[in-house]
């Protein structure tokens, strides 16, 4: 009787494997997809802000604004002087907040 257990153990084991291969090959393609969808869609996101330095050109300033403005429809424009600590300092709050 060990000999007739040991084999059904082991017809028992490859069945798992025989049977678990497919449906974890189904699973590995259906995972694979989702994440091409989801790299595909990170990629074509837009930035949702943009930092305008003092290297750029006025007219590279106005492009860039343009450029942000044609993907975001509720696009806000907000400037200032970066030596006013007191609205760097809201800014930062506010964003830590949400």
């Amino acid at each position: 009787m060990d000999v007739w257990g040991g084999i059904i153990l082991i017809l028992a084991i490859l069945g798992v494997f025989a049977f678990g291969f497919y449906p974890m090959s189904k699973l590995d393609k259906f995972l694979d997809e989702n994440r091409k969808a989801i790299e595909k869609e990170s990629e074509s996101c837009e930035p949702s802000c943009v930092m305008l330095t003092n290297s750029l050109t006025d007219e590279e300033v106005m492009e860039e604004i343009r450029r942000f403005r044609s993907g975001h429809e509720d696009a806000h424009v907000l400037l200032y002087d970066s030596s006013y600590v007191e609205l760097s300092e809201e800014m930062e709050c506010r964003i830590l907040k949400k």
